[in-house]
């Protein structure tokens, strides 16, 4: 290793051999001191001796971004979610420009994250961090970089609750299920999907592309394995993630309000003649698939009657929320949660609901304490 000092700066340089026995130099200046740039470059050095170093080491934050989704998430996701990591990249592209990835502070990625922050939800934040944070492990392993600039971030961005993280209150759940039992029909299909993605937590395209040989009645099992097209109507696709494959159990109620379906289905089809070569569950008497926003109309418009006069009037996926914060709020486990709503870890679950799980353990401390008091 050479330390020598360029202009005002010191610099370090290392030669080393590629894996095709090619001669390589990495070098890094703009270090105050000759013991500042030893000290690196001999971390550098002991780096390469232990596990190599990158022939990519000079790739821009951006362009490894932008390979990492293309090779990991692009095509393998939702449209939607795609949409959310091409938005990050191009954050990345404003924000850092052409640095090089190796070249990216931690106090650079701090800023970046507060400027973000300054017009997002805490929520939204951590998400928008995990996915950076991923995309770096995976530099780190592909020894393009050495150094986590994305380790132990401070998350900033607003407490309040985001369109995205409104959830009915218990009570409101209540309500809102005993409507859907009393307006639910083969005509109001709507009243039936509300109700199954307030039981299930399953999310509107995993509930429009549900069939019935994906129900089972017996069991008491629904079959979540595939979901649908409903923005551009081009029939199933992938679910939003491999994870989001699952097999979840639904209670009685579901079984009876699915078989109340079914049974008008039947009826309603037999006397027009009608077969589904899809067997969707779904369906209304007119053979109709009904849209997201026909949907939302209907829950909105519930929400906001006398008889619910919901606090937060939320979306369909707001159900999902509910689902999650009731069981959360029963003290139902982290990870059966997880599992039951698809992510891929706890870990998501956690950072999702944050706020209903701090809840939880301020009421958990409470107990605690008075427990103690008894010994």
């Amino acid at each position: 290793m050479e330390v020598y000092k360029r202009g005002k700066a010191w610099t370090y340089r290392i030669r080393y051999k590629d894996t095709n026995g090619k001669r390589k130099s990495l070098s890094k200046s703009g270090f105050k001191t000759k013991k500042e740039a030893y000290t690196v470059g001999l971390e550098m050095e002991l780096k390469y001796k232990q596990i190599g170093l990158s022939t990519d080491e000079n790739i821009s934050f951006y362009d490894y971004y932008l390979n990492w989704i293309n090779v990991y998430k692009i095509g393998k996701l939702d449209k939607t979610t795609e949409s959310r990591y091409n938005a990050i990249g191009k954050f990345i592209q404003d924000k850092f420009h052409d640095d090089l990835l190796k070249q990216v502070t931690k106090s650079q990625y701090q800023q970046a994250l507060d400027d973000y922050a300054e017009t997002h939800v805490k929520h939204t934040v951590r998400r928008f961090n995990g996915i950076i944070r991923h995309c770096i492990k995976d530099a780190l392993e592909d020894r393009v970089i050495y150094r986590d600039f994305t380790r132990d971030v401070v998350i900033q961005g607003s407490e309040s609750k985001s369109a995205d993280l409104k959830y009915l209150e218990k009570n409101e759940a209540s309500q809102l299920k005993q409507m859907c039992e009393d307006r639910a029909s083969i005509k109001a299909v709507s009243y039936y999907e509300i109700y199954f993605g307030l039981m299930t937590g399953c999310r509107y395209g995993e509930v429009t592309g549900m069939t019935w040989k994906d129900i089972d009645l017996e069991n008491k099992t629904i079959d979540i394995n595939k979901a649908w097209d409903y923005k551009d109507n081009t029939g199933f696709k992938n679910t939003k993630t491999p994870s989001s494959v699952r097999v979840i159990t639904i209670n009685d109620q579901l079984i009876a309000m699915l078989k109340k379906l079914r049974t008008e289905q039947n009826t309603t089809y037999l006397k027009q003649g009608y077969r589904d070569d899809l067997n969707l569950v779904f369906r209304n008497n007119c053979h109709k698939i009904i849209s997201d926003e026909a949907v939302n109309k209907t829950l909105r418009t519930v929400l906001g009657t006398d008889q619910i006069n919901a606090k937060n009037i939320i979306t369909f996926h707001g159900l999902r929320h509910t689902h999650a914060s009731l069981l959360i709020s029963n003290n139902i486990g982290i990870d059966y949660i997880s599992k039951r709503l698809g992510h891929s870890n706890t870990s998501i679950t956690m950072n999702i609901y944050i706020h209903l799980l701090e809840n939880r353990r301020k009421s958990e401390d409470k107990k605690a304490m008075k427990f103690l008091e008894t010994i």
